[in-house]
């Protein structure tokens, strides 16, 4: 199949596996998830609850050492192994760690490593962005997966944000590991941005002066260099979308301009917020994302349409028995991606506590008059039901909006026939409002079964890309 401009919803390995042929990528970009706010200085512990032998730095999240766990070291073990080395070193460290929140992570990682070095061409190469938490055990394993010949670069990702009391010095880098498939791989030094010198007498240190006599000069271009000094996102940059591990698109431009050439593929199959999808079309470069939310790939569908682009999604519900499949696999990803099918709204992020709200949109409710007058924004939310729908039901969502302060409002449902009589009658109730010379019902109820007959709830344009950035 072609790989160009498709987004695939499901779990990467399956994906890899399934979709992707060898050698079919040419650059590859993954931050993949990792709790970095956690608590520190926490003991590795083993499945049973047992405290290891020795306290050291780790990370409270989600992993536990399960079956995809075990299963992913014995195949990485076994006699058809695509990278013995890394199989041995996986055993090594649970040997010596236990089958801990850590090594569960590092399982998911090595079997993930290995799929990623086979399809990537041998031109191409990996960017692997980590912090200090796992970025030593993270580098072994890619040295074991991809070789320590072709280990290029440890990249510090270097920012300033507000400093904080504590008893350490403050962090403030992200790590990236650059490995190469094979000595062939691309390199375009001439695309890195460079804009300043630094004069380095023979000792390596800083002058502005005439160096002593016999010392020699060296020029070195700070760009040029594996320290990336590029800042993080601030809460009003335009390309902002409020996603937790959103990265700014300098970050993936000077790494793609860096390893690709226009017309690759480029491949992030942990794709969060689609900072590498969005620099890869700005450049002219070919693109391919995985990730395992709805919410995720909702938010890069609309980032990429929003550039000219025109996505193909894989594994999401392609008609209303799928939809069904995916509401009794998992409700809360059918909530996703039922809030994302209409145009720009966003799915609530929280899993519990959302005040019956499933999903956000900002519009504009009244235009700017004068340059001192500005534009006032509106507030729309949607509340999802995949099951059967009462009219208690319309008559809450409706108290939450009023308690959201919320102008309009979509009530979805599954079926076209499921609304009734009684909801529709219930959700009119709640009035009309006109907004720009246009009128709105302030609720309506719409379902899946229109979505897929093309049908869209009425409402007003959403607030462009551009001002994203405003808090949903």
């Amino acid at each position: 199949m072609d790989l160009r401009g498709t987004l695939f919803y499901g779990d990467n390995l399956d994906v890899l596996r399934r979709h992707f042929p060898p050698e079919s990528v040419d650059l590859i970009y993954l931050d993949p998830p990792f709790n970095s706010n956690a608590t520190y200085n926490v003991l590795f512990r083993d499945e049973s609850g047992q405290a290891a032998p020795a306290q050291i730095e780790a990370f409270a999240d989600t992993w536990h050492w399960g079956e995809d766990s075990q299963r992913a070291l014995e195949e990485l073990l076994s006699a058809n192994s695509l990278s013995p080395t890394a199989g041995a070193l996986l055993d090594a460290l649970v040997t010596a760690l236990g089958t801990n929140q850590m090594t569960a992570y590092l399982a998911m990682m090595a079997i993930r490593l290995v799929e990623l070095r086979r399809v990537l061409k041998p031109t191409g190469s990996i960017y692997l962005h980590c912090d200090s938490t796992a970025d030593h055990y993270l580098r072994a394993l890619m040295d074991a997966v991809f070789g320590v010949e072709n280990f290029r670069n440890e990249i510090v990702w270097f920012y300033r944000r507000w400093a904080a009391t504590a008893s350490r010095f403050q962090r403030m880098h992200d790590t990236i590991l650059f490995y190469a498939k094979t000595p062939d791989a691309v390199f375009n030094a001439q695309h890195i941005p460079t804009s300043e010198t630094r004069t380095l007498s023979a000792s390596g240190d800083n002058t502005d002066t005439d160096v002593n006599q016999g010392e020699r000069l060296q020029q070195i271009t700070v760009e040029d260099a594996d320290v990336f000094e590029i800042p993080i996102l601030n809460p009003q940059a335009k390309e902002r979308l409020n996603y937790p591990t959103q990265k700014p698109e300098a970050l993936l431009e000077r790494i793609i301009q860096s390893s690709s050439n226009p017309g690759d593929l480029v491949l992030d199959p942990f794709c969060g917020g689609g900072t590498a999808m969005a620099v890869a079309e700005k450049l002219g470069r070919e693109w391919v994302g995985i990730d395992i939310t709805h919410l995720a790939i909702g938010l890069v569908e609309e980032r990429l349409q929003a550039l000219g682009a025109s996505p193909t999604v894989l594994g999401a519900p392609q008609d209303l028995i799928s939809a069904r499949e995916l509401a009794q696999r998992s409700r809360l990803q059918f909530e996703t991606w039922a809030v994302t099918r209409i145009k720009g709204f966003r799915a609530n992020t929280k899993q519990v506590g959302d005040g019956g709200i499933d999903g956000r949109m900002r519009f504009v409710l009244r235009g700017a008059e004068s340059v001192q007058k500005k534009a006032e924004y509106g507030l729309a939310v949607t509340q999802v039901k995949s099951g059967n729908v009462r009219r208690s039901d319309v008559r809450e969502f409706k108290g939450a909006m009023e308690t959201a302060k919320a102008d309009l409002g979509v009530f979805v449902v599954m079926d076209a026939q499921q609304p009734g009589s009684r909801l529709e009658s219930e959700a009119v109730t709640a009035g009309f409002t006109t907004i720009l010379g246009e009128e709105y019902r302030k609720i309506q109820i719409w379902s899946i079964e229109e979505h897929f007959a093309g049908i869209r709830p009425k409402l007003p344009n959403p607030v462009g890309y551009e001002n994203r950035r405003m808090r949903l």
